[in-house]
């Protein structure tokens, strides 16, 4: 995937919604970390993974929102899973949400973003690959607060690593790993560097 940031930061800490990396003197722990309104615009393998992940117990979410598109994967959620809803619409997660994820493709993506009205400083996380953060902000429009992130499907599980840009608690408290790897591995940050290319 190629980006036009800097550098993205793969964190490890316990459990997937717990917040070992600090930030600017300051950090988070695990049981100050939990959003209530999660929504999903794109209801695909990556969206069932995270939301399994998310409501796993201990759940870190009160709400989720997904759209209807993939109605089977919408469905099977929402029956196996009390806090999942099923929007009527895109934009209905997004009205419904706090922190949004876009988890959608990138063939689709400008048609879709487009046509969503976010609000000025709502939490969008981009999972769209191959994707510029410049065009992200100009397709959504508002002043919200853009991070853009790679999950894989062992989120599902709470394991795995997520790169994230830029640096963020809030959405790293998301994509924690298991807590018995964080066990061995505790207070570590990973960060990995990328210069632009020439």
């Amino acid at each position: 995937m190629k980006t036009a940031t800097a550098a993205f930061v793969v964190l490890e800490a316990i459990w997937f919604g717990a917040v070992m990396s600090r930030r600017a003197g300051c950090g988070l722990r695990s049981n100050q970390m939990k959003i209530d309104r999660i929504g999903f615009v794109g209801t695909g393998a990556i969206t069932e993974a995270m939301v399994r992940g998310l409501l796993t117990e201990p759940a870190y979410a009160s709400e989720i929102h997904v759209s209807p598109r993939s109605a089977h994967i919408a469905a099977t959620l929402a029956d196996e899973f009390a806090a999942v809803r099923i929007a009527k619409d895109n934009q209905d997660v997004v009205e419904r949400s706090d922190m949004v994820f876009l988890a959608i493709r990138p063939q689709v993506a400008e048609e879709v973003v487009r046509a969503l009205s976010f609000r000025d400083g709502q939490m969008v996380v981009s999972l769209v690959a191959a994707t510029e953060r410049q065009a992200l902000s100009e397709w959504i429009g508002a002043d919200v607060h853009l991070v853009q992130a790679i999950p894989l499907p062992f989120v599902a599980g709470r394991q795995g690593v997520t790169a994230i840009y830029p640096p963020d608690t809030a959405v790293a408290a998301l994509s924690m790993r298991s807590e018995r790897l964080s066990n061995a591995s505790r207070g570590r940050n990973m960060i990995f560097s990328r210069q632009r290319a020439q």
